[in-house]
């Protein structure tokens, strides 16, 4: 071997003698049976190809527009002119360097395809000023294979309506991704977050901040396979019925909410819109729903499961699944249901959670220092639940139950004002609950 040559790669250190032999063994099987297909004359299989649009290469500074990000000039012209040259070129990539960008009519995005925005993380500013939202897909066009990554979004000169988004995507959004965003004020009330119409589909919404919102933070159409993960989304503390953090009008499976805090609204989590179709399927994960009216509020029939979560200090109801839910299928497990009527000077009756329909299994909750009544089961509308596992203690009343076919084992009641009313009919067990009073009470 000449010193020009180059040796054959050696099989690297990890790979094992029988591991080596498989592999050879295996390649050697597959070659044969090609082979074999060919020369008896069987078609090959022919695999399909996913429908995503090819990557755009185009990316531009808006300071290459004229942009000039001094928190002075109005910005609007050339930041459309940026984004408008990027649509023309079937897609890519608008950035905004660091800077305080002044804009005062809504940025336009007429193209359904590949359009990537992106900042310098919280030292990219966006100076919302006028009523209407910062970044519009209109009705005729999807925000589809798109981002919208790292910037600062500050309400400035007028005061936002509630129902005025910072991004709305009225004609959908589909395998695209929000992260990384802030929305808060600059002097002036913030509307919504990002609303999506039409179509909300295979999306992630990441670790966006929106403070003290009026409107809707994030309001999720029909779909599929749409997550929020992380972040926060804080009301203005006003708590009017338009203050909704996360909004699932209808028709929607596999709405996944990890991790994420929903604080001081009239709702933290919506599920259901009247006259609109039912969600199938809700996974909440370790998220937390704290001083608002309602923390939960379900009105349809989607099966919802609730895990590990925080539900806190709301005024009517940590968690509410109402009467018009007939045929939904609540799921809690872990986590607690604590201080309902915690807000000093907000009205209500301070339950924990209250069932009104449909059925429910509640298994490995604290419910604990509700001023109301802990666990609230109304009506013949609920049937078939179980109540399993948990502790129920300092509560006004543990728990009151009405209803048909229902069970209620292995619970501890303690030192609440009164333990348990059992008001249901039909087949029941309660079996198994230890009722503790607290010494010296």
């Amino acid at each position: 071997m000449s010193e020009e040559s180059t040796p054959p790669d050696p099989i690297p250190p990890l790979a094992t003698r029988r591991q080596v032999l498989g592999q050879t063994l295996l390649a050697g099987a597959a070659a044969a049976t090609v082979m074999a297909n060919t020369k008896v004359g069987l078609a090959q299989p022919e695999l399909a190809q996913p429908e995503f649009s090819q990557p755009k290469n185009l990316s531009v500074s808006v300071r290459q527009f004229g942009a000039r990000g001094n928190g002075k000039g109005d910005d609007t012209r050339a930041v459309q002119s940026a984004i408008n040259t990027v649509v023309r070129a079937g897609g890519g990539h608008v950035h905004f360097p660091a800077g305080a960008y002044r804009l005062t009519h809504a940025l336009r995005v007429d193209s359904a395809q590949c359009i990537d925005i992106t900042g310098d993380g919280a030292s990219t500013t966006l100076l919302h000023e006028n009523d209407e939202p910062v970044l519009l897909w209109p009705e005729t066009v999807s925000c589809r294979e798109s981002s919208v990554r790292h910037l600062r979004v500050l309400s400035t000169v007028r005061d936002k309506s509630p129902g005025t988004p910072v991004i709305a995507c009225m004609g959908g959004v589909e395998r695209s991704f929000f992260s990384h965003l802030l929305f808060e004020t600059g002097g002036a009330r913030v509307g919504g977050g990002i609303i999506t119409r039409n179509v909300a589909d295979t999306t992630s919404i990441e670790h966006c901040v929106m403070w003290r919102i009026s409107g809707i933070g994030l309001q999720v159409a029909r779909g599929s396979e749409v997550r929020i993960l992380g972040g926060r989304i804080i009301g203005d503390g006003q708590y009017g019925s338009q203050n909704i953090g996360v909004q699932l009008t209808g028709n929607n499976g596999g709405v996944h909410i990890a991790t994420t805090d929903l604080i001081h609204l009239h709702t933290g989590l919506k599920i259901g819109s009247a006259g609109q179709t039912s969600n199938r399927e809700i996974f909440i994960t370790h998220a937390t729903f704290d001083s608002s009216i309602h923390g939960v509020w379900q009105i349809d029939n989607a099966y919802t499961s609730i895990a590990g979560c925080w539900a806190a200090s709301c005024a009517q109801s940590q968690i509410l699944l109402d009467s018009s839910a007939t045929a939904a299928l609540l799921s809690v497990a872990g986590g607690t249901i604590f201080n309902g009527g915690a807000m000093p000077g907000i009205a209500g009756a301070h339950h924990g959670l209250v069932v009104r329909a449909g059925s429910f299994n509640l298994s490995g909750v604290n419910v604990r220092y509700n001023k109301g009544i802990g666990v609230l089961v109304e009506g013949d509308a609920v049937r078939d639940y179980v109540i399993n596992g948990c502790r129920i203690h300092n509560n006004s009343t543990g728990a009151l139950l009405r209803g048909r076919n229902y069970v209620l084992t292995g619970n501890v009641f303690q030192a609440n004002g009164t333990d348990l009313r059992d008001e249901g009919r039909g087949d029941k067990q309660l079996v198994g609950n230890l009722f503790q009073r607290v010494a010296g009470a």
